[in-house]
């Protein structure tokens, strides 16, 4: 039949364009899922920065507390002290440090209060951002086993749409195969075997010519003078 390795050729491109597609998403896949661990990092981060963030509000009152401990250290002994002098200036100059210490203890007293409100407005901060972000890491994580699951379906159905497809097209001699190989292999997403639109390529849209034209309607092995692509006609189908 004249048409005969038209036919053939439709059959393993039907299967060749199944596996090109599927390869085709599969390949946008690792993309997907660096996307998707991108977004991951920066919540899991945004996590830690809240967390960072009240830890040092919790660093910066403790440092003001200890201020404060080593003002009422020194007070202390300087009221011990002062039992003991004699002199009149020496007295007044401890009383005089006492009386400034009591001054930056209470000072720093104010800003232990105003810390400690910070950090428990932080650590409430944390704990908010915390509760919605486990949940987006969750749903995260989850995206992303779904999009191995699908990674695991289409190498399979790949590989059982390969296992299918014919070694060798009967009525098909290996010059056309070579050149339907090369043509499933280009870059553009054009099928390598394309119908005739009323005279016009389906692959460039171009005219054809009649001699084209007349080499198809004999049967033989044509392709677009354009764009190379093999072409067939209705009466294939």
């Amino acid at each position: 039949m004249a048409v005969r390795w038209a036919k053939a050729l439709l059959k393993l491109q039907a299967v060749d364009l199944k596996i090109r597609d599927l390869e085709a998403r599969l390949a946008l896949l690792p993309k997907e899922m660096g996307v998707l661990k991108d977004k991951r990092d920066a919540t899991v981060a945004a996590v830690n920065d809240t967390a960072t963030a009240a830890k040092k509000i919790e660093r910066d009152r403790k440092s003001v507390e200890s201020e404060i401990q080593a003002m009422d250290v020194e007070n202390k002994r300087l009221q011990q002290q002062s039992a003991m002098v004699k002199k009149n200036n020496e007295y007044q100059a401890m009383l005089s440090t006492i009386a400034l210490n009591r001054k930056k203890i209470g000072d720093l007293e104010n800003r232990e209060i105003e810390l400690l409100e910070k950090y428990e407005t932080a650590k409430k901060h944390y704990s908010d951002v915390k509760r919605d972000n486990t949940a987006t890491v969750n749903t995260l994580r989850s995206e992303f086993e779904e999009l191995i699951a699908f990674a695991a379906e289409l190498k399979k159905e790949i590989a059982e749409l390969k296992a299918e497809r014919p070694a060798d097209i009967r009525g098909v001699d290996a010059e056309t195969l070579s050149l339907y190989q090369r043509l499933l292999g280009g870059k553009d997403a054009v099928a390598p075997l394309v119908k005739v639109e009323n005279g016009f390529c389906g692959g460039c849209h171009l005219k054809l010519t009649r001699q084209t034209m007349t080499n198809l309607q004999k049967g033989a092995v044509t392709s677009c003078e354009n764009c190379m692509h093999l072409l067939y006609l209705d009466e294939v189908e």
